[in-house]
C-alpha cells in the first residue's frame, strides 16, 4: 500500500502599518480586510469575499498569516471611524513571489463642512448666485466635490454639509448677479481636526 500525505500549504506573512496620513500618528484599532477573488474547482469568481482581517495595535502595526490558495486578485481595505476609507487592488505576485507582504497605509482624517447659502438682501426674481469649491480632493458617498451651483430666485437657500480632508485651506468661490450687476468673492475654510466648520454665505 502507498500512503500519501496532502501538501502543506504555503503560507504568507501580511504585514504594515497604518498612520494618520496629515499628522504622521500611528493609527490603533484600525481595521484591515484582505480579500480575493478564488479559484475554486476551475471556476473564476469575479467578487471579492474576505479571506483575512487584523486590527491595528497600539504601535499602528497589523499582522495577518495567508495560506497561499487559487486566487486571481487581492484586495485590501482599510478603515476607521473618521477617516476617508482605502480600496486598493494589488496583483497575486506581489504577495506569492516574495513570500509576503508589507506596506505601510496612509488614512486622510475626515472633517465636514456645513454651507449655508441664503439670499437675505433680494432685489428681484432673477437674482443669481454660482459657487463652488475649488480644491477637493476626495471622492465618494457624502464628499465634497468642485462642481458649480446655481441659485435662482427671490427667495434662494440651500444648506448643505460634506466631507473634507482634515488640517487642509478649502478654497470656496461665488458670483452674485443682482439687478444686471455682478460681484465676484472667495474665501478660505480651515478644516480643523475632524471638526464640523459652520460657513454662511449670505448675498
Amino acid at each position: 500500500m502507498i500512503m500519501g500525505c496532502d501538501k502543506t500549504p504555503n503560507t504568507y506573512t501580511i504585514e504594515g502599518r497604518v498612520i494618520n496620513k496629515q499628522l504622521g500618528d500611528n493609527l490603533t484599532g484600525v481595521k484591515v480586510y484582505l480579500d480575493a477573488k478564488k479559484i475554486e474547482n476551475g471556476v473564476y469568481n469575479s467578487s471579492f469575499v474576505n479571506i483575512k482581517s487584523s486590527s491595528t495595535d497600539g504601535r499602528g502595526s497589523f499582522n495577518m498569516d495567508v495560506e497561499e490558495t487559487q486566487v486571481s486578485d487581492y484586495r485590501f481595505r482599510v478603515s476607521e471611524t473618521g477617516y476617508f476609507s482605502i480600496e486598493e487592488e494589488i496583483s497575486v505576485d506581489k504577495i506569492h513571489s516574495s513570500g509576503g507582504y508589507k506596506r505601510t497605509f496612509e488614512l486622510v482624517q475626515q472633517s465636514w463642512i456645513e454651507l449655508n447659502v441664503k439670499n437675505t438682501m433680494p432685489q428681484g426674481t432673477d437674482d443669481k448666485i454660482t459657487y463652488r469649491y475649488s480644491n477637493i480632493e476626495a471622492s465618494g458617498k457624502n464628499c465634497c466635490n468642485n462642481n458649480v451651483v446655481t441659485g435662482e430666485g427671490f427667495d434662494y437657500e440651500s444648506h448643505h454639509k460634506c466631507s473634507v480632508r482634515s488640517h487642509a485651506w478649502i478654497y470656496v468661490y461665488w458670483t452674485v448677479t443682482k439687478s444686471g450687476n455682478q460681484s465676484i468673492h472667495n474665501d478660505s475654510i480651515y478644516s480643523g481636526d475632524g471638526a464640523t466648520v459652520i460657513y454662511n454665505i449670505n448675498y
